[in-house]
């Protein structure tokens, strides 16, 4: 089975071995193809992997870029037709047999669109810290200023036990496999910056008919840290000649409100399979109110309501 492997890279030192990684630890790494959109100041060197016929780079002048989803919105351009998606960050590193496991898990939720995701453990590449070996939850740890979720993450209870999969309530966007489909079923709104990218993509997946679970074992791990790495924020300050990150973050804000607010049904909007109404009731949160409605959407639970198959 193929693999559409989506990864945006911001002046990332760590983007050349985040693909050789990727493509030495999967079992078939032929029927892997990763697609980076590489935005950089023409300071790096990716010789390593831009001459691998399995991975192709989008070359854009960092200057000219418009934040994560933008990048990401890009990549899903070129979707050929792949059977599976997966969208991780360019600080990844990989368990053994990933591709494998990753299918294996997808099967056996037993859903006909299943999308597995969470926020991976830690690792530290200059190997100072030991890489994380737990698998957690996504949880809402409060709200922001702006009215969003805050997105946090908890240890799976008794993951040692879980078989396979947990249901999971929210996605992290550094870590989201699925079916093919969901490139062109949920495509990337460019328009977005950064807070709010994972809750809306959470809602849009699930009235899409996408079925959300947990790894309960690891399977990746994340350079979080990340301290010898700009941010698009540092390089695209109100004093540059593109419009600042924060002009760009608060456009945002209102857009992906306003999705959350006023649900529209069509191309970057909910999906036609599930109400948002629907998703706030499995979720437990109230968009408006700025609230969660069930005490397990921050303390975690292992039985979220039935995901129902409500149309528009």
């Amino acid at each position: 089975m193929t693999i559409f492997v989506s990864v945006a890279a911001y002046r990332d030192p760590q983007l050349v071995p985040t693909v050789q990684d990727c493509l030495a630890k999967a079992d078939r790494p032929d029927e892997i193809r990763v697609v980076v959109c590489w935005q950089h100041h023409g300071d790096e060197d990716v010789s390593a992997i831009a001459a691998d016929p399995r991975v192709q780079l989008i070359d854009r002048d960092a200057r000219d870029s418009r934040g994560a989803c933008w990048a990401r919105a890009q990549i899903m351009a070129e979707y050929a037709g792949e059977d599976w998606f997966f969208q991780v960050d360019s600080h990844t590193r990989f368990a053994a047999g990933w591709d494998s496991r990753l299918i294996e898990l997808a099967a056996r939720t037993g859903a006909a669109k299943p999308l597995i995701t969470c926020y991976p453990p830690t690792y530290d590449p200059t190997g100072d810290q030991p890489p994380g070996d737990v698998p957690a939850e996504l949880v809402i740890e409060g709200w922001s200023d702006a009215g969003l979720p805050i997105m946090g993450q908890r240890t799976i209870e008794d993951w040692e036990n879980q078989d396979g999969t947990v249901p999971a309530r929210f996605l992290g966007a550094c870590f989201l496999f699925a079916p093919g489909s969901f490139a062109r079923e949920v495509r990337y709104d460019p328009a977005i910056y950064f807070q709010g990218e994972e809750i809306l993509l959470a809602a849009r997946a699930y009235t899409a008919g996408y079925d959300l679970f947990h790894p309960a074992e690891v399977l990746a791990w994340h350079y979080y840290l990340r301290q010898d790495s700009p941010r698009h924020w540092d390089d695209h300050g109100a004093d540059g000649t593109d419009a600042s990150w924060y002009e760009l973050d608060r456009a945002s804000h209102r857009r992906v409100l306003t999705k959350l607010y006023f649900p529209e049904v069509g191309h970057l909007a909910m999906g036609r399979h599930r109400t948002l109404a629907a998703y706030q009731e499995y979720a437990g949160v109230d968009f408006v109110a700025r609230k969660w409605t069930r005490p397990a959407t921050v303390t975690g639970d292992r039985t979220p309501p039935a995901a129902a198959a409500t149309p528009h």
